[in-house]
């Protein structure tokens, strides 16, 4: 798991697309959507509904944990 996929996920569920994730994260859509796959084959579960592009339960449960973890790395980044 990376951090990156954390962001992603994040911003998906903030933004409600895989493309305004991307631009909000200054990349394309293909890396939002590459990374989302393999934090989906990391865990073994859909995390993301590719047709609706809303997140699944399972998805916004690891978002949630994402958020965070993203709050303590800022913290971490704040405290030094």
């Amino acid at each position: 798991m990376e951090f990156r996929q954390l962001e992603a996920l994040v911003e998906i569920e903030e933004r409600g697309s895989f493309s305004a994730a991307a631009v909000a994260l200054g990349t394309v859509q293909s890396n939002v959507s590459a990374r989302i796959a393999r934090l989906e084959r990391e865990l073994e579960t859909t995390l993301v509904d590719r047709g609706t592009g809303r997140l699944t339960n399972e998805g916004a449960s690891v978002a949630a944990r994402a958020r965070r973890i993203l709050a303590e790395v800022d913290a971490t980044v704040a405290d030094v």
